[in-house]
């Protein structure tokens, strides 16, 4: 059996139902934290997107399965420790220059 389409870069947007769960501004980040849905398999995941304006090629997303037990617990200043305390999550980006890739550890987020 293959892989679904969300657990495969580079994604899709349209694969995903969005649901904003609020902004970041913790080091004056102002990152977008959202909750996606994959509209083929239901698995939920962690999307946390930053970029800064003044800086080109600055933007960057990480995106991470998330429990049940982390949806409860999530709010915007804790996604990065979520995000960093899987086993591994996606990541990419202008500031990569790649449109995903598999990735494990603490998260680039700050300038």
């Amino acid at each position: 059996m293959s892989a679904c389409r969300c657990e495969t870069p580079p994604f899709d947007y349209r694969d995903f139902q969005s649901t904003p769960v609020g902004i970041d501004e913790t080091n004056g980040r102002f990152a977008e934290v959202s909750i996606e849905t994959c509209r083929h398999c239901g698995t939920k995941w962690l999307r946390y997107l930053v970029e800064y304006e003044a800086f080109s090629e600055s933007g960057r997303w990480y995106r991470g399965r998330l429990t049940a037990e982390m949806e409860q617990a999530l709010t915007p200043e804790r996604a990065v420790a979520m995000l960093e305390s899987l086993t591994w999550h996606f990541y990419g980006g202008s500031y990569f220059r790649t449109t995903g890739q598999k990735g494990v550890g603490p998260l680039c987020v700050d300038l």
